[in-house]
């Protein structure tokens, strides 16, 4: 199976915002390994984990699979407005699956990671891409503080939200957008190019248990990892296999011909005790809309994805095709 990137191709030079998380593990796990992307630094959010151990999964995930120099910065502790949200549990006690990986030697740098974002776009020669896999105050704050940075934004890849599917945090919202659904209108709603990854797709990709019982064997640390989170969750979860998560958010980066990508207009609900962090989308028709009037903001949405095209993708980046069954 073929990817968008087997010809020589100049890598995507690009920033991550992560809550690291075991599906923000596999997503790091893919963009570090994969080499159509340039990873020029990693910001740090609480989300699936409080800040402090969300810094010290990445920090902890970056030393096992020796990955080279990467700046590392810790960002918001908190949403906007809401209070702090206790770690969900299907992460496991670390976030990050109790794999029992070794204490990172590799620290964090001072910056501040909105700071840090403003100074990386800044001196940039080029826009760059953000990859956000996490709840967005980090974003939000860069935007609200610095909004001439926009400049530097090539496009805003975002996981998060939910389009024709259930949330899996209320029956209408996503994690992600529900933990701050301020910052994500600030967000999504900004103008700048946005690619949302909702959980449509999110929920279209896994290996199975026996396929991740396999990688937790393979000759590399990183699909090594890859299997141990998988058998996390497929343990958590009492199911024969696990979603891949935010990892096929960076999968689409890599390989925009795998999704399937449609443009909408969209709001992000901010009330209501039941659609609060709710992604509405205006399907109905152009005509329609003009009559009706209103100013919501157009978006890329990836509406479905290519699974098996992903699972290689991932699999043949981690080293593991062979795990691969035809």
């Amino acid at each position: 199976m073929s990817s968008a990137y087997d010809c020589a191709h100049t890598s995507l030079p690009v920033l991550l915002d992560v809550d690291t998380g075991g599906d923000d593990a596999l997503a790091l796990l893919l963009a570090m390994a994969s080499p159509a992307l340039e990873v020029r630094g990693i910001t740090c959010v609480a989300g699936n984990q409080r800040l402090d151990q969300v810094v010290t999964n990445t920090l902890t995930l970056l030393d096992a699979i020796e990955a080279p120099p990467v700046a590392v910065a810790a960002g918001m502790d908190r949403a906007i407005l809401d209070a702090g949200r206790a770690p969900p549990p299907l992460h496991g006690k670390d976030g990050m699956g109790d794999l029992g990986l070794p204490a990172p030697r590799r620290t964090a740098i001072e910056a501040h990671a909105v700071e840090f974002l403003r100074r990386s776009l800044a001196d940039a020669a080029e826009p760059l891409t953000l990859i956000c896999l996490a709840p967005l105050t980090n974003i939000a704050m860069l935007l609200l503080m610095y909004p001439q940075i926009g400049e530097k934004i090539a496009r805003l890849y975002v996981m998060g939200g939910a389009f024709a599917t259930p949330g899996n945090t209320t029956p209408a919202a996503e994690f992600n957008i529900r933990c701050d659904p301020e910052a994500a209108a600030i967000v999504l709603q900004s103008g700048l190019p946005v690619t949302l990854y909702p959980l449509d797709p999110f929920r279209q990709v896994w290996f199975t248990q026996e396929e991740g019982t396999a990688m937790s064997q393979a000759g590399s640390m990183a699909a090594s990892i890859t299997g141990g989170i998988v058998l996390h969750y497929c343990r958590y979860f009492e199911a024969d296999y696990a979603l891949i998560g935010d990892a096929g958010a960076v999968a689409a980066v890599i390989d925009p011909m795998g999704a399937t990508t449609e443009r909408y207009p969209m709001h992000v609900e901010l009330f209501g005790s039941a659609t609060r962090g709710a992604t509405v989308f205006d399907l109905r028709s152009d005509r329609q809309r003009e009559r009706a009037g209103g100013d919501w903001t157009q978006i890329d949405v990836i509406t479905q994805v290519d699974a098996a095209r992903y699972r290689w993708l991932m699999a043949s980046a981690l080293g593991a095709e062979e795990i691969l069954k035809e």
